[in-house]
């Protein structure tokens, strides 16, 4: 019954006569070719007789219909107006404190104290924290900052040549799972991504990678491989509990997660992982290994 969510009893009731008065119809209809029943007075008024009672259901349902998109667009209008203003604090007034007065303060900070007195007070480690807790910060706002751009309207994504280990090195550094993560170094050095989005993107496959994986030692390589008939490839191999291609066409739907995992999640990642390679024009594909885990290949 989830097909008729959000339908009235009304239009239900009005679906279900026009049904019925066209299955009728068809019937005699097919009665009357089959030679089961005869040309008559009766059946010629029956046919326009239904045709005449399904139309006043039809566009009942007809004006229902148009009436709730109109609705939903009207809801989805209000909502983009707090989208907008909030993309706006994230891309004006964050960008102010991540980007200028923090960066600012810690330069300061680090100008007015010598090591001397760092050693003597014992900040060393939490000014550490603070430079890595920014670098974190700024990446985190970068990726905002780009998903941000593509909800306007015309919007294109910036790409530049990167060299991909080296921005994956430099986007993995600061997590806890950065040497779980083997980076092959046959990896593009000059592909055209975004990079704040390319990143993000692959670490979620290499999250998912280590997250649903009961492997004593658990790991996930990132590589190239080429294919002389079928193209190029990046490579994210885990050595995780594995995912058919058809499972993972499944879980790449919105808010679609596995039944019994006991393992937290809201059933988005994947799929906004995989529109940011579409973005790219790159595709998306994976495939369960013979023993354990998952190869998922982006076409580049």
């Amino acid at each position: 019954m989830a097909a008729l969510d959000g339908i009235s009893r009304r239009s239900i009731f009005c679906l279900i006569c026009a049904t019925i008065i066209m299955l009728s119809f068809f019937i005699v209809k097919t009665l009357l070719l089959l030679g089961v029943l005869d040309y008559s007075e009766i059946t010629n008024w029956y046919e326009y007789l239904s045709v005449i009672f399904f139309m006043p259901p039809f566009f009942l349902v007809v004006r229902e219909f148009l009436q709730n998109k109109e609705m939903t667009k009207e809801d989805l209008g209000k909502k983009n107006i707090y989208l907008e203003h909030a993309a706006k604090i994230i891309r004006h007034d964050m960008h102010s404190g991540i980007n200028t007065y923090l960066p600012r303060g810690i330069k300061s900070l680090n100008r007015r104290l010598s090591n001397d007195a760092i050693k003597e007070l014992k900040i060393g480690s939490p000014l550490k924290l603070i430079e890595d807790g920014l670098h974190h910060a700024q990446k985190v706002y970068n990726g905002v900052y780009e998903f941000t751009n593509l909800v306007k309207d015309g919007a294109t994504l910036g790409t530049k040549e990167c060299n991909i280990k080296r921005i994956l090195e430099d986007y993995l550094k600061l997590t806890a799972y950065k040497n779980q993560v083997i980076l092959s170094d046959n990896l593009p050095e000059g592909l055209e991504v975004n990079e704040a989005l390319f990143c993000t993107a692959v670490d979620n496959f290499i999250r998912n990678g280590l997250k649903y994986n009961d492997s004593p030692t658990k790991w996930v390589k990132i590589y190239l491989k080429a294919d002389y008939h079928n193209g190029s490839f990046i490579v994210v191999e885990d050595n995780g509990r594995g995912l058919t291609g058809e499972e993972f066409i499944e879980l790449s739907k919105p808010y679609t997660r596995k039944k019994g995992q006991k393992e937290s999640g809201t059933g988005l990642g994947l799929n906004i992982s995989i529109e940011i390679l579409k973005e790219h024009s790159f595709s998306v594909f994976a495939e369960k290994k013979e023993d354990n885990g998952t190869k998922v290949y982006i076409k580049i």
